[in-house]
Parts: structure tokens; C-alpha cells; sequence
């Protein structure tokens, strides 16, 4: 049976340095940089540091190193005939699509990894060796007289120049029959003596010199008879070590099952495998990424071809199911045609936390339970949900049917199984009126999905501590997806586990680490080896004959190959020493009681999630100044969830400085909104307004009330006013005022807050001089001005009559002259004259 219980058995490759010997180049200092904080480009796929990349900046130093020819014999293959023959074959960097000859699936599509699928990083430095059968990935001996070609590649990823040296192929000196006696032999080459007295050589190859980056491949031809001794083991332990001189730089081992051995049965494997997207900022995935990532050669359809159809259950994201759906009609035919291929795949399903959200973080940081979406209505439009009105699709593809269709349907045949005649239009009931049902889909519409089962929870790997568990199981999520490394060692334990008081399913930790190695495989060679092991272990371990399933993860924090993937799982499925088991089969085996690791995480990343989580908070209660306050709750939830994605563990550093900022942008936008500060405002009035400006600098219009509270009862303030102030602009409104007792200086306190009630940014100081008697003195000025102008004008008017009555009365006080007497007749005029007028 396959345990995992030794704590040196995870799969590592053994790199050794040299002591600076004549001949050999010690190995480079510098150490594997961290992985990429998100993924901005879309083919970039995945945060890990691409091996392929580092590779490629090495590739035109290899170049430079010219192809050997056939080489001749060095050696006798441990008292056999000599090996047949040697082959040496420099082929370059592991670059896609661009030199290795025997790795196409590497070079499909000329895209980067996906971040989906994940090996361990292993820091690789120095010289790194696979070894495995040319064209197979278990052993076969072969009939007498012929030969094994088994394969060993050389890689330098020293990052300095490694000279010609010498190749030695090993087997192991006895049967492999158990898993100790295999981790034993995978553990066995040391860096200074090599393989000692518990291997048998078969043959060496002189090696010609390798440039920084430099792949070089060495087949040897090896007699069947060599194997003899180990016809019956299980197990083929194979070995190769590479020397420079006297020097030993490094070594390396494989396993591989024998097809021969007849004591050999199929051990059941249980696979999961994630469905994500490169750990990014972003809650929800753009169109341009969807029609890319979907496309033929895209990132989400690689992963999909290599998982659809095949014994493997799939972790979703239901991110990608969102994301797609929220465009509705808008959305890439490719996407759309995607999420129908998704719908339609007959593997075990389950949802993942949205964005692959860390479930242990949020348990750790004392949240009472799993964070999850608020809304999508802020990227919903309307115009892109029409309903067919002969079918009534929603477009909505994976998600159930209406209702109300199918109470329609269980009435019309209800109605017509007995060809009973139909209901009298009298007897039926007054249609109701009901309110028309709106195309555009709800959160819980837009999450759901055909699951095969929903209980079930994947946390990272080594994060989860006690009581995590309990906080899973709270949620609904029963089961838990645990890493090896999070429980003690068992030796014999299977999958079905009693953790911490729930239920588990336990990876087994060395097929875990083998089946990513040979995921994220760049050549056939390494992934042949890798995938050899799996099978060598599989062999041990139905050999046993327990029936119990095995465990086995892809994990989501490195860089690996979808169509690596997609072949491992075919090759499992295929093999007789594999009996591909469902989540279904791991869960319901008896379960062992295990002891949970604490695998608390970091005090740093729990200290940067609670700070998270509050600004998150503050963005929640400032969201009540906005008319519809999940505009700004919803994408600010969703972009904290792709912050907490399992993804960015691998790459703590650019996670760390990217949640940083988003905390930090988060404080920025809860202060957006405050009271511009304002000069002393004199205030000469008992009643008036005082002007307040209020500024805006976020992209959403907000509405507030304007409080004004004095500092004294010279001022009075009257209701608070209600402003509306567009993004990235100002508005000054006037407070009403009144003055109150006496005259002096007042501070008024300026604050804001949201209809509910909420405050809003911080509080300003206004000072303001009241001087309110100056009304009153300025109205008697005033009036006695007037007073004055008017007496004076009724003063002049009265004087200027007085003068004209005094010069009437003194015309008339004179005396009276001649020509007041009777005038006579003047006689000596002519007749004319005295002519007396009767008339």
C-alpha cells in the first residue's frame, strides 16, 4: 500500500553543487525568483516564474553548443554485454514550439503554462536529470536478447557554463516490493558518493559541455538480460549520475511499474483538478480575457479539453460562470460555446469558493462565515437579457429551468393522460395579474449551477488549522479537500479521513507530488518519468489488495501544462495498474482518524486580510451616500475575493504589495467626499445662510446632509441640508443660521453624513465672527438719516411758505395811490369819445 508517511518521500529533484573541483563550475547562487504577482496578460498563464521563460533565456547560449555524433562505448552494463549503443542529442531550451523535437505537447499552441494545474516549486538550480523509458512510462522487460531504451536528459539550469563530463546509468541492486523499500531507493543517491553498493551499473556515456540553459538527451540501449534479477519486483528502480571528472554533480532516481510483475493489481485513484484563471485583482473576468482564454488555443479551453470527459472531478471557479453570463448577449460566441461544453461534461463537479477564495484565511481572521458575492447588478444591462418569447431562453445555459415552465408542463399532462375532455371555461378560475418577471438574472441565478455536489471544501495546501474545519462544515461545505502535510503521518492511511472533529479526504503526499511534476513537465522525458512514478506507485499499492482510494491534487499555485494533464489522466486511465475511483468512491470509504496539522497561515497575511476586511466595511457603510449602494458594495466585495484567491499564495510578495495598495485605495475612496475649508465668515445678521462647499473626487455622484453644530449659543442652526454632488466636482450649498445670545467668535463644526445617518469623511472647522447688534444699530442710523433728511425738507418747505405769506401781507399793508379815485369823463375828446356804451 502507498503510504504517506515518510517525511523525506515528497518528489524533489537532488541538485548538487560543485566543491570546485578542476572541470566543474560551482552552482549558481541565485535562487528561483518569486512568481508574478497577477497575471495582466492573459497567455502569461499563471503567477509561478515560467520555467519555459527562464529556460528561454538560456536557449541562445545553447545554440552556441554544437551536436555530437555517435559516441563509442565507455562502459560494460554490470557484467552483461555492452550496451548496444549510445545516443547523445543536444536539443536546446524548453521553449514551446521552438526546439525540443520529442516534446510536442509542449508546443502546441506556442502559450505559456496555465496557472490552473500546479507542481511544487522545487527552487531548481544546478543540473537536473530525468530518467525513462524511451517510448513508455512503466517497464517492460523485453525478450532475450533484445534491448530497453531507456532515455536520460540533462538540463543545466546552473546559470554557468557546466563542462563535458560522464553519464552513468544505474538500476536498483534489489526488488522494489513496498512503499519504504521505494522511498528508499528514490532517496538513495548522495551528492559526493553517488548511488554506493545498493545499485548496479548498466552504462556510461560520456557527456559533451552544456551552456547556461542547455538540454541535452542520452539514450541508452540496454540488454534485457540485465533485468533479469529483478524479474518478479514490482517496481524498476532506475538511476543516472552525472560527474565531471571525480566530481559527482548530481544524481537522480526513478521509479517505474513492471509490466512483468504477476503479483501486480490496479490500485483506485481519485483525481481533482481545479478549473481557475491566473490569480488577478479583478472579481470579475473582462470580455477580451473571455474570448481569448476560450478561444481554440486558449487557456480555459486547454484546461477544459484536458479534464472534459475524462475520471477526474473538476474544482470550478464559479467566477469564469459569472463572468461569462453577467455579458448575456454580449457575450464572446467563444465563451458562450465554452460554457456549453461546460454544462455538458458528464465529470464530478463541485464549486469552489468564488475566485478560488481562501476558505482557511477566512476562518483564521475570526469571520462567522464564507465571504461570497453581494450583487452583479452593477454590470448587468438589461438590453443584453432578452427573453425568446416562443422558447422563454434566458440565454442562461447550465442554469435549471423556470418554474413556472415546468408547472405549465406538469398541467398539460395532467390534463391530457386520460383523454379526459377539457375544463369548461366557466369553471376556471379568474386569471390574476402578476407582475412581469425581469429578464435580467439575480445573483443566485447568475451562481447557479448543475453541480454534481456542492459539499465540499478545497483550502490551499498547508493552510488549514484547527477550528477551520468546524467553519467549513458551518457553511454547508461537509467534506474537506486536506494537503498531506496538513495531518500527521499514518503509515497505511488512505483518503477517507476524520479530521478535527469532521470529514476529510486526505492526498496521499508522494503520488500528489508526482502527478504535478509530470503536469507541469516540459519535455516527453520528465513527464514520462514523473508519470512513471505514479504508476510505480500505484503498482505497490494494489499489490496490497486493500481497495481503498487514493488521493491525488493538482494544485493551483504554479505554472503547468493542460495538455501534460490531459495525458497523465489518459495514461492513468488506461494503464492496468490504475482503477480510476470517483469523489463519490473516496469519500464513502471508512474513514481513519488523523491529527490535524496546525497550518495556521502567517501572522503578516492575517494581519493584511483583517486590514481587508475593515476597509471593507468602511466601503460599505460610505456606499449609503450612493443612490444604489451595490454599485460600489458589489465590485468591492468581488475584488477582495480574487485578492484572497489560493493562487496568490504561491507569490506572497506581489500578493502582500497588492493588497496593500487595494486597502489603501479603499481608505482613499471612504475620504473622497469631504467639506472644502472655509475663511472666518462674518455673520451681522439674526437671520442668514452660512456656505459650505463639499467635494467629490470619486466616480460615483453622491448624496449627502451638511451638519452644522456651533460651538456656542451665539448661532443657531437650523435642519441639516441635503446636497447632491456629482463625481469629481464640487457643490456649496448655504446653511441657515440664526443668531443668538450676544456678540462674539463661533466655531462651527462642519460634518457630513449619508441619508441613513452614516458619517461621512471628517469633520471641518469654520470659524465665524457673529456680530448681530450691528443690524439693529444700522436700522436706527438708518432712520434717524431719514428723520433728519425729512425734517429738513418739511423744515425748508414750511419756511419757504412762511416767506411767501409775509411778502403777500406786506404787498397788501401799502398805501392806496391816485389811481384808486373815480376816473372822469374826459369832455374835450370828440363826439366819439363820450359815447355812452348802454348795451
Amino acid at each position: 500500500m502507498v503510504a504517506d508517511s515518510h517525511a523525506g518521500r515528497r518528489r524533489a529533484r537532488r541538485r548538487f553543487g560543485s566543491t570546485g573541483a578542476s572541470g566543474a563550475h560551482d552552482r549558481s547562487a541565485a535562487t528561483t525568483g518569486a512568481p508574478l504577482g497577477r497575471a495582466d496578460d492573459a497567455r502569461a498563464g499563471g503567477l509561478g516564474r515560467n520555467r519555459w521563460l527562464r529556460r528561454g533565456l538560456f536557449a541562445a547560449a545553447a545554440l552556441g553548443v554544437s551536436a555530437a555524433v555517435v559516441v563509442p562505448l565507455a562502459a560494460q552494463a554490470g557484467g552483461v554485454d555492452a550496451v548496444a549503443s549510445i545516443r547523445d542529442v543536444l536539443v536546446g531550451a524548453a521553449v514551446p514550439g521552438a526546439v525540443r523535437d520529442a516534446d510536442p505537447a509542449s508546443s502546441a499552441d506556442g502559450s505559456t503554462p496555465a496557472a490552473a494545474f500546479a507542481a511544487p516549486d522545487t527552487g531548481a538550480e544546478g543540473v537536473e536529470i530525468s530518467i525513462a523509458p524511451t517510448t513508455s512510462t512503466s517497464f517492460t522487460p523485453g525478450a532475450a536478447g533484445s534491448t530497453v531504451a531507456v532515455s536520460v536528459e540533462l538540463e543545466n539550469l546552473s546559470g554557468s557554463f557546466l563542462d563535458a563530463g560522464t553519464l552513468e546509468l544505474v538500476r536498483a541492486g534489489s526488488a522494489i516490493d513496498d512503499g519504504d523499500e521505494l522511498d528508499a531507493w528514490l532517496a538513495s543517491a548522495a551528492a559526493t558518493t553517488g548511488f554506493g553498493s545498493g545499485a548496479v551499473s548498466l552504462a556510461t556515456s560520456p557527456t559533451r559541455a552544456l551552456a547556461t540553459g542547455g538540454v541535452t538527451q542520452v539514450v541508452f540501449d540496454v540488454p534485457a538480460q540485465a533485468f533479469d534479477a529483478l524479474a518478479g519486483s514490482p517496481v524498476i528502480g532506475l538511476g543516472a549520475q552525472f560527474s565531471v571528472g571525480d566530481l559527482t554533480v548530481s544524481t537522480q532516481t526513478s521509479a517505474l511499474a513492471n509490466t512483468a510483475s504477476p503479483g501486480s493489481g490496479a490500485a483506485p485513484i481519485a483525481l481533482v483538478a481545479p478549473l481557475t484563471v491566473p490569480a488577478e485583482t479583478s472579481g470579475l473576468i473582462g470580455a477580451d480575457e473571455l474570448a481569448e482564454w476560450t478561444a481554440p488555443a486558449g487557456l480555459l479551453t486547454r484546461q477544459l479539453d484536458a479534464l472534459a470527459g475524462r475520471d477526474i472531478a473538476i474544482g470550478i471557479d464559479p467566477r469564469i460562470i459569472v463572468s461569462i453570463r453577467s455579458l448575456g448577449t454580449a457575450a464572446p460566441p467563444e465563451a458562450l460555446e465554452w460554457l456549453q461544453r461546460l454544462a455538458d461534461v458528464p465529470n464530478e463537479t463541485f464549486p469552489l469558493a468564488y475566485a478560488d477564495a481562501d476558505l482557511a484565511v477566512q476562518s483564521q481572521i475570526g469571520l462567522p462565515a464564507p465571504l461570497a458575492p453581494v450583487s452583479f447588478a452593477d454590470v448587468l444591462d438589461p438590453d443584453d437579457f432578452a427573453t425568446d418569447p416562443a422558447t422563454g431562453d434566458t440565454g442562461m445555459i447550465g442554469a435549471d429551468p423556470l418554474e413556472a415552465t415546468d408547472e405549465a408542463e406538469d398541467g398539460g399532462e395532467a390534463g391530457g393522460d386520460d383523454g379526459s375532455a377539457a375544463q369548461d371555461p366557466a369553471d376556471s378560475p379568474t386569471p390574476v395579474p402578476t407582475e412581469p418577471v425581469s429578464p435580467v438574472p439575480d445573483t443566485e441565478q447568475l451562481l447557479d449551477w448543475p453541480y454534481t455536489r456542492a459539499d465540499i471544501a478545497w483550502p490551499g495546501d498547508r493552510t488549514v488549522a484547527p477550528g477551520d474545519i468546524s467553519f467549513f462544515n458551518a457553511a454547508g461545505l461537509t467534506t474537506t479537500i486536506l494537503d498531506a502535510a496538513n495531518v500527521e503521518p499514518l503509515i497505511g492511511a488512505d483518503a477517507s479521513a476524520l479530521v478535527d472533529g469532521g470529514t476529510a479526504i486526505v492526498s496521499d503526499d508522494d503520488l500528489t507530488a508526482a502527478v504535478r511534476t509530470a503536469a507541469s513537465a516540459t519535455s516527453d522525458i520528465e513527464w514520462r518519468d514523473a508519470t512513471g512514478e505514479v504508476l510505480a506507485r500505484a503498482a505497490l499499492d494494489g499489490a496490497t489488495g486493500s481497495g481503498s482510494p487514493l488521493l491525488a491534487t493538482f494544485g493551483r499555485d504554479a505554472d503547468a501544462v493542460p495538455e501534460r494533464v490531459g495525458d497523465l489522466v489518459a495514461e492513468l486511465t488506461d494503464s492496468p495498474f490504475v482503477a480510476p475511483t470517483g469523489l463519490a468512491q473516496a469519500i464513502g470509504a471508512p474513514p481513519t482518524a488523523r491529527t490535524l496539522v496546525d497550518s495556521v497561515e502567517g501572522d503578516a497575511r492575517l494581519a493584511l486580510v483583517r486590514s481587508m476586511v475593515a476597509a471593507e466595511t468602511e466601503v460599505d457603510a460610505f456606499a449609503t451616500v450612493l443612490a444604489d449602494v451595490d454599485d460600489l458594495v458589489a465590485p468591492t466585495r468581488r475584488e477582495m475575493l480574487a485578492l484572497l484567491d489560493v493562487g496568490w499564495l504561491a507569490a506572497p510578495t506581489e500578493w502582500a504589495g497588492s493588497a496593500a495598495e487595494w486597502t489603501a485605495a479603499q481608505r482613499e475612496l471612504v475620504d473622497s467626499v469631504s467639506v472644502v475649508p472655509s475663511s472666518t465668515v462674518l455673520v451681522v445678521a439674526s437671520s442668514t445662510g452660512i456656505p459650505v462647499t463639499v467635494q467629490n473626487t470619486s466616480e460615483y455622484p453622491v448624496i449627502v446632509e451638511v451638519d452644522v453644530a456651533p460651538s456656542n449659543g451665539r448661532l443657531v442652526v437650523d435642519e441639516p441640508v441635503q446636497v447632491t454632488v456629482e463625481p469629481a466636482s464640487r457643490n456649496t450649498v448655504s446653511v441657515p443660521v440664526a443668531a443668538g445670545v450676544g456678540n462674539g467668535e463661533v466655531l462651527l463644526t462642519v460634518s457630513l453624513r449619508s441619508l441613513s445617518g452614516v458619517p461621512v469623511g471628517s469633520t471641518a472647522v469654520i470659524q465665524a465672527d457673529v456680530q448681530a447688534d450691528w443690524e439693529g444699530l444700522g436700522a436706527a442710523i438708518l432712520g434717524g438719516i431719514l428723520i433728519v433728511v425729512f425734517g429738513i425738507g418739511i423744515w425748508r418747505n414750511i419756511r419757504r411758505r412762511r416767506r411767501q405769506r409775509a411778502a403777500d401781507a406786506a404787498a397788501a399793508a401799502e398805501p392806496t395811490t391816485e389811481t384808486d379815485a373815480p376816473i372822469e369823463p374826459d369832455t374835450d375828446q370828440g363826439p366819439e369819445s363820450g359815447r355812452r356804451l348802454d348795451g
